[in-house]
Formats: C-alpha cells, sequence, structure tokens
C-alpha cells in the first residue's frame, strides 16, 4: 500500500516538473518580457485556417466555464481594442467540443471581434492531446452532463512557425505590459 503511494506521488512530483519545464527558462534569467519567454515548437490547430497574421494569441476554455474562462476573454477583448491595427488573431480552443458546437463558438466569436477565431477538436480526448501539446493543464472534473473542467487558463503567443514565443498563466494581467510585449514580438517578426 505504501509503495503505490509512492509511486503515485512520485508520478504526480514528475508530471508537475514536466509541466513546469517550459517556465525555467523566465525564472532563470531576465527575458526583457513581461510574459514567460519561451521558443518551443506546439502543435497545428486542427480546423483553423491561417490568415495574414503574424502572431496568434491562442486561450484553451469551453463555454460554460463560470470562473477562469471569462476573465480571459475579456483580456482577450481589451488586447483586441488595443492591437487592433497589429496583425494578431484570437483563437480560442474548446476543451468541451461535446457540449460546445461550432456553429455556438463562431457566434460566441464573431461577437468578440473579427479577429476572434475558435478551434473545436473533434472530441474531448483530442482537446485534451492539443491541450497538453501546448503543456495546458486540463482534466475533466465530475460526471454525467454536471461536469467541468479544471484549466491552467494560459494564454499563449504563437507565431505561423506554430512556435511558442510567450506565455501568460494567470488571467490577473497587466495588459499594458502584455501589449508592449505583443508589440516587441511583433517587431521581431
Amino acid at each position: 500500500m505504501k509503495q503505490s503511494h509512492a509511486r503515485a506521488g512520485l508520478f504526480v512530483l514528475l508530471f508537475g516538473l514536466l509541466l513546469s519545464l517550459p517556465l525555467l527558462g523566465h525564472i532563470t534569467k531576465d527575458s526583457g518580457y513581461y510574459g514567460f519567454k519561451t521558443d518551443l515548437p506546439v502543435p497545428g490547430l486542427p480546423g483553423y485556417q491561417a490568415g495574414d497574421e503574424q502572431l496568434r494569441l491562442v486561450f484553451f476554455g469551453y463555454q460554460n466555464c463560470g470562473t477562469v474562462c471569462p476573465l480571459q476573454l475579456t483580456n482577450l477583448l481589451d488586447l483586441h481594442q488595443r492591437l487592433e491595427s497589429d496583425a494578431v488573431r484570437f483563437v480560442f480552443v474548446t476543451l468541451d467540443p461535446e457540449r460546445d458546437s461550432q456553429q455556438s463558438l463562431d457566434a460566441t466569436m464573431a461577437a468578440l471581434g473579427e479577429n476572434f477565431r475558435a478551434v473545436r477538436p473533434a472530441t474531448q480526448a483530442q482537446a485534451q492531446r492539443l491541450a497538453m501539446g501546448f503543456s495546458e493543464y486540463a482534466g475533466k472534473t465530475g460526471a454525467g452532463e454536471n461536469y467541468d473542467f479544471d484549466h491552467s487558463a494560459r494564454i499563449y503567443a504563437v507565431t505561423p512557425d506554430n512556435r511558442r514565443h510567450l506565455l501568460y498563466a494567470s488571467p490577473e494581467l497587466d495588459l499594458d505590459r502584455v501589449q508592449a510585449d505583443i508589440q516587441k514580438l511583433l517587431g521581431q517578426s
């Protein structure tokens, strides 16, 4: 019994370490950015039609979320208004394709602004794999129809070559500094 608890504890510790690896570079040196500076490949977004954007701000969430998703979408809406003249797209990836229809997602994105797009993986398992490719934690909690998702609610700055350059780990953002980061990153593209 003790041995199985020790293995489970070790697994949780290793999983947490794996999720924190993208942050280690930012913690150990000053990148000159407010967000966590990285340069890591991420998977492409299935069904996403790239345009002429130089940068995508990607957020994983779900429409029935009553906590962090509305806060992050408000942050993205504010950034959309601030970055209107820049080549930035805002991409919402649902973690809950079982309840979030593409039609409903598209209507929500259209209401937010012309540079908002939604990605709906075919299954919840595919959504989970896609989130993991971004180092996003997402776990379904509850059973039956009354389930939710625990997720990290990060915003990722991704270039057209599918490389993640910045991540914002909290919905409590200094949007002036995020805007400066994005404009600095765009100037380097």
